[in-house]
Order: C-alpha cells, then structure tokens, then sequence
C-alpha cells in the first residue's frame, strides 16, 4: 500500500462544487467499488483520498494568485501563493517549469558532452553486469571494481558535485542526442503517477510514455478545465 497523486480533470464548476465534483469523480476506483466494476477481480485504485498535491504542485499564473477558483489545501500555510492543488487551467502556469526543465537538460547535456571529452570512452555499468550474469567466475566485486576503474567513472567518484550532475552511471543516461535528452526533461515536469481524464479512464503513469500522453492530454483541454491534484492512498 502506497500513497499516489493522481491529477483530475474537470468539466467546470463553482468553487463550492469542486469537492463534491472530486468525489463523483473518484467514486468508480474506489476499492472494491460495487457499480461499474469491469469484473469480479478488480479491486480499484484507492481507499481514502483527499486534495494535496504532495510535492507535485501546480504554479498559478502570476496575478491570479488570491483568484477564488485556485484550490488550495488550507492545511499548507507556509506554501507560497504561487503555487497550488488545483484550478481552472487557464489559472494555471503549465509552462514555465517545462521550459526552464528544458533548458537545464540542454545545458546539461552540452556540459557531459564537454566533460567526457577529456576521458576515454566509458562502458556503462550494465556491461559489467551482464558479464556477471553470464561468468560466475566474476564476481560482483570485479563488478564494482572494473567499473569505478574507468578514468571517467574514477573521476565522478573522487568528486561529489559532477556525480550529482551527471549521475554514477553517466553513459546511459547521457546515450541519447540532445534533442530527446531535453524532450524527457521536459516531458516529466507535470506529470504525477496518474490520470484522471475528463470521460473517466484512469490512466497510470512513471514511464516517459505516459508522461508524453500526459501532457499531450491536458495541453488539449480547454482553458475552462479543472486540474486537481489529489492524493491516494492505494
């Protein structure tokens, strides 16, 4: 059992509409649901939920901040104005994180680009592994051994900030051109672990599949939408 986000999607309505909108939107997955179950193992996708984006904030457009229609979980006092659980689309700020996540993806990838330059080509640690898997005469530790020895690797080791930057594994990361590395940067910024769409269909996330068809869905929504995160307990 786990704690999830899912962001709903909602026709419009008043303010005071909104919780009772959430729950009749929400009732078709909860647990062991008696109406409109697909079949008899089904189980459904929450027991209690309730609006929290935790940690998946929505920004508010600037200006709209005290707006009547942005929702807000009164429990987070401390949150600053500027962000949000939810509101109307066209209240909500669905770019500027994307773009600055692109930006820093590309400055990223320009920066391993020049980095790894000045080592030998670097194997990934899944090509240690799989010799592992294949070679029981190699044992894990020549796993870790053979791998940290790289120039490359042994130089992100010895220094903490480059590993926080370019990762332990680099290669694989960074084995995409540019223009994909940055598009997947981009891509995970407003998704959370599912979806609930305007006709119903609950859809789960955490692949960058999921996140492309996220974000091509709710850019498609009309500015009158209601995005709502809400957390569940699954």
């Amino acid at each position: 059992m786990s704690k999830q986000v899912v962001t709903v999607c909602l026709p419009p309505c008043e303010p005071h509409e909104v919780r009772e909108a959430l729950a009749a939107a929400m009732a078709p997955f909860e647990y062991d649901a008696q109406i409109g179950r697909p079949d008899e193992d089904w189980q459904g996708e929450w027991d209690h939920w309730l609006v929290d984006a935790r940690g998946w904030d929505l920004a508010v457009r600037p200006g709209h901040e005290d707006d009547p229609r942005i929702i807000r979980d009164e429990d987070a006092p401390s949150r600053p104005r500027s962000l949000c659980d939810g509101g109307p689309k066209g209240l909500l700020d669905l770019d500027t994180g994307r773009v600055a996540a692109a930006r820093e993806a590309g400055e990223r990838w320009d920066a391993w680009q020049v980095f790894a330059a000045g080592f030998p080509p670097s194997l990934p640690y899944a090509h240690f592994a799989r010799r592992a898997a294949e070679d029981p005469g190699y044992t894990q530790d020549r796993v870790v051994a053979d791998f940290g020895a790289q120039p490359l690797i042994r130089a992100l080791d010895q220094d903490p900030s480059l590993e926080e930057r370019f990762t332990w594994d680099p290669v694989p990361w960074f084995g995409e051109d540019r223009a994909a590395f940055v598009e997947r940067a981009e891509a995970d910024v407003l998704p959370s672990f599912a979806l609930l769409t305007l006709d119903g269909r609950w859809l789960d996330g955490s692949s960058h599949q999921a996140n492309v068809r996220f974000n091509a869905y709710v850019d498609g929504l009309p500015d009158s939408t209601l995005l709502v995160r809400v957390m569940y307990h699954s």
